[in-house]
């Protein structure tokens, strides 16, 4: 229909011209892309703007006039629901009907309809008569809606799929992560295993050349004396190995007991510092004399508390060629700070994080160096985590380095005895 009629007699909607005031309002909503209906709900004819006809490729008359033939071109899915508001709207359940759904086009595609409307005409017993309302094409919104939710999905998909990968690639590092540490702990265990076997006869070896070589079996020849204390050595070297072995062992099962009592820390200090002293001598280094007050007491276990200052000094001497080592302490908020410092070859930034772990040990050093399961400052820090404390280090490349560990203080103020226990 070309033009949209205005308030008719009830039981038909003519093909008059619109008023003036009519025309403008049609031109103002034909620029606007609104179309306009006007539907005869007594006779059914329906008379529909000129755009209307224009969104769906259709010229004047193509449509049909009634509302049943406009109604045949919405799509099926959604003409049941457009009805059943219509009808909500004639009961007065709703102030306006309002729908959204599919209208054939003459080209075959379907265009996508916002509709609009109210009852403006009542019979005598107030039944309704006229409905007037407008037509706009939202298919640029409904493409849009639906670019919108293919994207949604293909990210919940893309989404899905990574977390998937993620879970996939995560519960392979840690597979493998358990299948590390079960080679690890399976090597620890045979390697504490042999332990357990060669102690024994280990044992036989430096304490028979121990004997030996203090005159328990008579004067040692001198040329049986050199060989004798090599052998005495190696014993006592393969000796501390064996029990770096075990100790790993008892950190990794929870075994490695402490006894902590009430130690006086310059008396353990200076016996461990005696025990290098003559290895100092040997390589030409200043063992300098312990800086620790005499009455400082500590509470720890005596001798792991000894094993971790002769581990540090042991590596002291290893690292450094010339120059000298200095065990110092000092105390603070109730903590005993034990330092052994060196001017050895230092440690390189990069290798000074996993230092304390089993099994790592300072690379890049001389061929001469390179002996030891780089187990030493793991035990170290075990047994310092045993005692409430810490242990660390500082270091520089060509300049020394600074081990350090705190023990708690004794809980008492009391000065242990100066005798040595």
């Amino acid at each position: 229909m070309a033009q949209i009629t205005t308030a008719l007699p009830a039981g038909r909607v003519g093909a008059a011209n619109m008023s003036a005031p009519c025309d403008q309002i049609e031109q103002a909503l034909t620029g606007s892309g609104i179309g306009m209906w006007d539907w005869d709900l007594v006779s059914g004819s329906a008379t529909f703007s000129p755009l209307n006809n224009q969104m769906l490729g259709y010229g004047a008359g193509e449509l049909g006039e009634t509302f049943a033939e406009q109604a045949a071109k919405i799509h099926p899915d959604d003409a049941r629901t457009m009805r059943t508001k219509v009808d909500q709207h004639l009961r007065g359940e709703t102030a306006c009907y309002r729908a959204e759904f599919r209208v054939l086009r003459k080209d075959g595609t379907y265009a996508w309809f916002e509709s609009r409307g109210m009852v403006v005409e009542h019979g005598p017993n107030g039944e309704p008569r006229r409905m007037i309302g407008t037509h706009i094409d939202i298919s640029d919104r409904k493409a849009n809606e639906q670019l919108r939710r293919d994207l949604e999905a293909a990210l919940r998909r893309n989404r899905d799929e990574l977390e998937a990968m993620v879970r996939q690639q995560t519960q392979k590092l840690v597979d493998a992560a358990e299948a590390a540490e079960l080679g690890h702990r399976a090597k620890t265990a045979l390697l504490a295993n042999l332990g357990e076997e060669f102690r024994a006869p280990l044992d036989v070896v430096t304490n028979t050349s121990a004997r030996l070589l203090a005159g328990g079996s008579g004067e040692v020849p001198p040329d049986m004396r050199e060989p004798l204390e090599r052998i005495h050595r190696a014993g006592r070297l393969l000796s501390d190995t064996l029990q770096r072995l075990l100790d790993v062992r008892s950190i990794e099962t929870n075994a490695l007991n402490q006894w902590p009592t009430d130690v006086n820390l310059r008396h353990v200090l200076e016996e461990q510092c005696e025990e290098v002293e003559n290895q100092a001598l040997e390589r030409g280094l200043d063992l300098r004399t312990v800086i620790c007050d005499e009455d400082l007491v500590v509470f720890a276990d005596r001798a792991r508390l000894a094993q971790v200052v002769r581990e540090l000094l042991n590596n002291a001497l290893k690292f450094t060629n010339s120059g000298y080592i200095q065990v110092r302490t000092k105390t603070f908020e109730g903590t005993a700070l034990i330092e052994v410092q060196d001017t050895g070859m230092g440690i390189a930034p990069e290798r000074q994080p996993t230092l304390f772990h089993a099994f790592r040990s300072i690379e890049d050093r001389p061929l001469s160096l390179q002996r030891g399961l780089g187990l030493g400052l793991s035990i170290c820090r075990a047994i310092v985590d045993g005692m409430f404390g810490t242990i660390g280090l500082s270091s520089k490349v060509g300049r020394g380095s600074r081990f350090w560990f705190t023990v708690p203080l004794a809980a008492s103020a009391q000065t242990v005895s100066s005798t040595r226990h």
